[in-house]
């Protein structure tokens, strides 16, 4: 009388599009996490290039160098397109990525493979919040789908940009002394 028409102890033939939804999720996520792993190889890489060449190979955090700088207001700059590469610090998250924007350990994953299935999948994300001194910018919100686009070769991401006036030289272009101690104390933090 009330027959259901599939038989739960037969196989049946269920829609192939539902099997092709969970292949298409699972090699999407074992994309992420194979982009999780080698970022985190390039990430490793790229701290002892930098140390080598003696560069900075740590975001500068935004709340330790605010004070070394000459404020004279901010404005709201609406959206802009800002390059990866310009952006060089942090307004406190400057232990979970270095400068190349690669993870530093492995505590961000989840995270970070979230949102490299929503790039994968091809999901509207939001711009992320940067801050615009000069001509660098420093993450408000947002470090790890910069981090994720970067992995995933973009060189460019959209950004809601709030403008801080202040009037060179700024200390991350000065004052290398300082630069190459802040290097040292934050290689031995992450050690």
């Amino acid at each position: 009388m009330f027959e259901h028409p599939i038989n739960p102890f037969q196989n049946s033939n269920i829609s192939e599009e539902c099997c092709s939804e969970k292949n298409v999720y699972a090699r999407r996520y074992n994309t992420a996490i194979n982009l999780f792993k080698s970022a985190v190889l390039q990430g490793h890489m790229f701290r002892i290039s930098a140390r080598v060449m003696r560069r900075m190979p740590f975001l500068f955090d935004l709340n330790e160098i605010k004070s070394d700088l000459a404020l004279h207001g901010s404005s709201y700059s609406g959206i802009k397109v800002a390059r990866i590469g310009s952006i060089i610090g942090s307004e406190g998250k400057v232990a979970d990525f270095d400068m190349g924007f690669h993870p530093i350990s492995e505590a961000s994953r989840e995270r970070w493979v979230g949102m490299a299935m929503a790039y994968l999948s091809c999901l509207p994300l939001p711009p992320v919040q940067l801050i615009q001194i000069g001509d660098a910018y420093f993450v408000r919100d947002g470090h790890h789908r910069i981090s994720v686009a970067q992995a995933l070769g973009q060189t460019c991401v959209d950004a809601e940009v709030v403008t801080w006036k202040a009037s060179p030289p700024f200390p991350w272009q000065t004052d290398t002394t300082r630069i190459k101690s802040y290097s040292l104390k934050r290689a031995n933090l992450s050690t």
